[in-house]
């Protein structure tokens, strides 16, 4: 929305960060040690981008942003589509902005259990996997590639 304060942040100082998250899968901390509690830990894959932003409310390039939008997450269509001169989106059209990020670097972290010796790991996997929560299996297949890149070393 043009009326948020981000977007007005964005126009007075584009320097930003974007952060991209992955949390695979929490696990309980008797999976490492039978009673010490610190040891309850989330797996995750992140990756932040240092960018600078554009803000743009030129009503053509939103619409052809609304189209791509569309296009991904609507592609049977069942709309009319989109475009800068039809009265039906011209008002809302009015109301929202587009951010383009130019990516200036990116760092990348992974908590994956890489400071468990691999049978610790091999362990943590075989416990996902039996639990079988949604991204249990996700975060199991992560964490044994973990452990095939150190085999390869």
């Amino acid at each position: 929305m043009r009326s948020d304060e981000q977007i007005a942040d964005l126009r007075a100082r584009p320097r930003c960060m974007f952060e991209v998250d992955e949390v695979l899968a929490t696990i309980p901390s008797y999976w490492v040690d039978p009673e010490n509690a610190i040891m309850a830990t989330a797996y995750h894959r992140t990756v932040m981008f240092d960018c600078e932003a554009t803000v743009s409310g030129d009503a053509v390039e939103l619409a052809a942003q609304q189209m791509r939008l569309l296009a991904r997450y609507q592609p049977e269509g069942g709309f009319r589509p989109v475009t800068a001169e039809d009265p039906m989106y011209r008002g809302a059209i009015h109301h929202i902005a587009a951010v383009r990020l130019d990516v200036r670097s990116r760092r990348a972290k992974f908590k994956l259990a890489q400071n468990r010796p691999p049978e610790v790991r091999a362990k943590i996997v075989e416990a996902l996997r039996t639990r079988g929560r949604p991204n249990d299996e996700r975060a199991a297949e992560a964490l044994h590639w973990t452990i095939d890149q150190e085999a390869k070393r």
